[in-house]
Order: structure tokens, then sequence, then C-alpha cells
């Protein structure tokens, strides 16, 4: 019997042993694979959320040059027409009846001489791509963590983001004179530690569109700027590219984002002193 007991034991040990062997395989096949800890994104995820929440107020007191490239690409990648125009440009947030707005007001600072009458593409809005990661959209989106990725020499968290269908977004893309509301899919490369995010990569979903569209893409890069009367610098969006496809048509438009500037607004509110 007790013979018996031993074998028994034995072979347990020995199964614990073949389990703790698989288990360590597992372990070591994930890190090699690049897969994230599982418990990554619940600590990243948060941190980009509420750096996103500041950027965008933060946002809302700057004024920028949005330079504006829109043109007409051949078969082949090469310009067929295209049109640039300079914007003045601010971003205004609010709540309107519990629902979070981003407004773009765009004044042509500098228009071309000659006005395509071709088609062109017509985009706008994009320099607030990232509040995907608004906390007021946390539950509009699904996020997964992926393996970290190098950016410009970089070591840099990636975060892939699938729109939840029926849910509020954030982006509205204006083509063919109507404003519809896509859905969108991507990656956004994050400093872990900071939570600021260097760059976004969007695709739209096309699946029920009525436009016969074959693709549309957005690329959004950020570039440090040192604002007036600081000395550290804010990670700001610098170059956004638009890509639209149909079968025999391709548009591509390049946002340049520069001259950062503070500007105040003054409003007067009845019985209160003017700031």
């Amino acid at each position: 019997m007790k013979e018996g007991c031993g074998q028994a034991t034995r072979r347990i040990a020995a199964s614990a042993v073949v389990l703790a062997a698989i288990a360590f395989f597992a372990v070591v096949t994930a890190r090699l694979a690049g897969a994230a800890p599982a418990d990554a994104l619940s600590d990243l995820l948060p941190r980009t959320q509420s750096n996103v929440e500041k950027f965008v107020e933060d946002f809302s007191y700057l004024r920028y040059e949005e330079d504006l490239v829109q043109q007409k690409l051949t078969q082949h990648e090469k310009v067929a027409y295209k049109q640039e125009t300079v914007f003045d440009s601010i971003v205004r947030m609010r709540y309107d009846e519990g629902k979070l707005r981003i407004d773009e007001q765009r004044i042509p600072e500098k228009s071309p001489r000659r006005v395509e009458p071709r088609p062109l593409l017509s985009t706008y809005g994009f320099s607030t791509l990232a509040m995907i990661f608004h906390p007021y959209y946390q539950s509009s989106f699904r996020f997964t963590r992926l393996e970290d990725g190098a950016l410009q020499g970089t070591s840099l968290a990636r975060i892939h983001f699938e729109h939840i269908p029926g849910q509020p977004s954030p982006v509205l893309y204006q083509m063919i004179g109507a404003d519809k509301p896509l859905e969108l899919t991507g990656t956004a490369w994050i400093d872990s530690a900071s939570g600021e995010i260097h760059r976004i990569e969007a695709a739209f979903s096309l699946e029920s569109n009525d436009l016969g569209l074959k693709a549309i893409r957005a690329d959004l890069s950020y570039a440090p700027v040192i604002l007036q009367d600081e000395s550290a610098p804010h990670l700001l969006p610098a170059v956004a590219t638009i890509d639209l496809e149909t079968p025999r048509q391709h548009w591509r438009n390049i946002h340049h984002f520069v001259d950062y500037r503070k500007y105040r607004v003054t409003t007067n509110i009845p019985g209160a002193s003017a700031q």
C-alpha cells in the first residue's frame, strides 16, 4: 500500500513538473512573440485617457496655422493636380445637451490664386483625432495592447482601437458635401510612462458605404512644440495625411499644423467684471 502511494505521489509530482514546464514555455513563447502582459493595458489606458483629456483642454487655448495641400493622384501615385490653402485655426470644446462636441474653426489666411475647378477631397478635424482616447468615449471603443514598436528610434507602447458600432464617435468625415460618421479602427503609438501619443494610424470601415469607396486611411504624427513663456515642450499634432480611394480615383490631403501660439478669449457676462 505504501509502495502504491509512493508511485502515485511520484506520478503527481512528475505531472506537476510537466505542467510547470508547459506554463513556463507558454510564458517564454508569449514574450518571444512580443505579446504584452495581460495587465499592461489596464495600466497604460488610464494614463493615456488622462493625458488626452488634458491635451484637449490645453489645445482649446491654442491658435495655429494649418497648411492644407489637396491632391488628386494618378494610378502611378503621381500628382495630377493640387491646391494649397492656409488656414488660421482654433478648436473649441463644448458640452451640448450632455454630449461632448469638438469644433474646428478655420479662417482662410492664404487662398489659392486659382481655385481648382476639378473635384478635390475636403477633410477637417484631424488635429483632434486623439479624442478616440478621451474618457468621454471610453465605452465607444475596444482597446487592445499590442507589442511595443519603434518610432524614430524610440520604443513606444502600441494600443489597437476599434469602434463599437452604434456607440458615439468623435470622428466625422466630410466628403462629397455631406457629413458622414464612419466606423474606424487603428493603432496609436504611446509613451508608456507619460501616456503621450506620438502617432495615430486609422482606417475607416467601408462595409456599408454607398459611395463606391475603396479605402480611407489617416495617419497623424505629433512633434514637440515649445510655447511662448514655457520651457517644457508639448507634443502637438504636426502632420496628418488622409488618403481616399475609389476603384478609379485616388485623393490625398496633407495637413501641416504649425505656428502654435496661445490666445485669450474675452467673454462679457452681464454683471461680471471683464477679464
